[in-house]
């Protein structure tokens, strides 16, 4: 781009192969990485009694950043159509992998044939975790790049880097599933089941997916000739990524708010190799909020957004096999 007048003036179109050529250069950028280690693991099951079994493990992992990060360079807006949204994007090609040790445990119990029951629990300790950091622009950052106040001094820059703190993710399971062959004949292939799950973060707000709590429940009945579930899935309150921007008070992050679903599938057999099935998903029509709020948001301005898929799925047809 050239200034006419004191008027920015594009040489080429942007996002054209001219204006690429123009501002990028031919593997311009070198970036060598290796992970080139060894992760050991270890399992151990113990007998403790009858149908009472005792498990351990022991593991190390490691993940590595997206591609992206080693191509170097900034990324920068359309100063053309300049927007909050806006964000300068720096990618970090000395940025590490990180590394994470995962201790397990795990007790399982069986009756027999007819079901189990099973506790759980797990700690992962993570070394030099992704970090992301956005914040307005300074005035040595733009004299780094070559970059004018005028167009830039106002708009916010986003990188990575390796968090030097360590961060600890944990959770629990039980989980419980019986087949209820006590029920007279005429409700024989009943099975019961029921799950609970925890998911917790420690020193970060980058592991988005954690669940602080889970819990699955239903039953289903399988006959020679059909079979019958039902299922629900309550999913509680969940803690996105954090909130920022201009005016935004500190700790102020995106929400999705507690929800259940309930399904119900079946199948009918015409004959051996024939069969109808259908399945109602979501059947009393949750729908997936997001909120945005803080320690001082009113409880009006906390909602955002709302994913409405007009109510549930019904699904019908027939099967074979040939």
């Amino acid at each position: 781009m050239i200034r006419v007048n004191n008027v920015i003036q594009l040489l080429d179109p942007a996002g054209t192969i001219a204006a690429a050529q123009r501002t990028l250069v031919d593997r311009g950028t070198h970036a060598k990485k290796e992970y080139l280690r060894l992760f050991p693991s270890i399992n151990v099951n113990y007998d403790l009694a009858e149908g009472l079994i005792a498990r351990a493990s022991y593991s190390q992992s490691v993940g590595r950043p997206d591609f992206n990060q080693y191509s170097g360079g900034v990324t920068l807006p359309d100063i053309e159509n300049i927007t909050p949204a806006s964000i300068i994007t720096v990618n970090n090609a000395s940025i590490k992998a990180w590394q994470a040790e995962t201790y397990m445990a795990r007790v399982e119990y069986y009756f027999g044939t007819v079901g189990t029951l099973s506790i759980g629990g797990f700690i992962r300790d993570y070394k030099n975790f992704f970090q992301s950091v956005t914040s307005l622009v300074t005035p040595q950052f733009l004299q780094t790049y070559g970059l004018d106040e005028s167009e830039y001094g106002l708009i916010r820059v986003s990188t990575q880097f390796n968090d030097p703190n360590p961060i600890r993710q944990h959770g629990f399971e039980v989980e419980y599933k019986q087949a209820l062959t006590f029920l007279p004949n005429w409700a024989r292939g009943t099975q019961i089941f029921a799950n609970v799950s925890s998911q917790r973060a420690k020193g970060t707000d980058n592991l988005q997916d954690m669940n602080p709590f889970n819990a699955n429940w239903g039953f289903s009945v399988s006959r020679p000739k059909w079979n019958l579930r039902l299922s629900e899935n309550y999913r509680g309150i969940q803690r996105r990524g954090v909130f920022t921007g201009a005016s935004i008070e500190g700790g102020t992050y995106n929400y999705r708010p507690k929800r259940l679903y309930a399904d119900i599938t079946g199948e009918y057999y015409l004959r051996r190799t024939v069969g109808l099935f259908f399945a109602f998903r979501n059947i009393f029509g949750a729908t997936e909020d997001q909120k945005t709020y803080g320690a001082n948001t009113p409880s009006y301005a906390k909602f955002r957004q709302r994913d409405d898929y007009g109510g549930s799925l019904w699904t019908a047809g027939i099967k074979g096999t040939f």
